[in-house]
């Protein structure tokens, strides 16, 4: 029995949240009001999610067509 061969899928979130503070605030001492955000919007399900790309470990190969990238590589052999 051969093994199925695993590729990553690589998703972006666009989404975005804001968090107050007063001018001159350094935005890195705002990044875990940020984080805590985006986990709550998370949690609501209130993320947008696409799909980007796939990663092939093996060989270090990107390919944005997920439905045909086994059969190209069976083609390529």
């Amino acid at each position: 029995m051969s093994k199925i061969k695993q590729v990553s899928y690589d998703f972006s979130m666009d989404s975005l949240v804001s968090v107050d503070a007063p001018i001159g605030t350094d935005p890195e001492s705002l990044i875990e009001q940020a984080l805590n955000k985006f986990i709550q919007r998370i949690k609501d399900n209130d993320v947008t999610l696409a799909f980007e790309t796939i990663f092939d470990g093996e060989n270090g190969a990107y390919d944005e067509d997920w439905e045909n990238y086994g059969n190209k590589k069976d083609n390529e052999k």
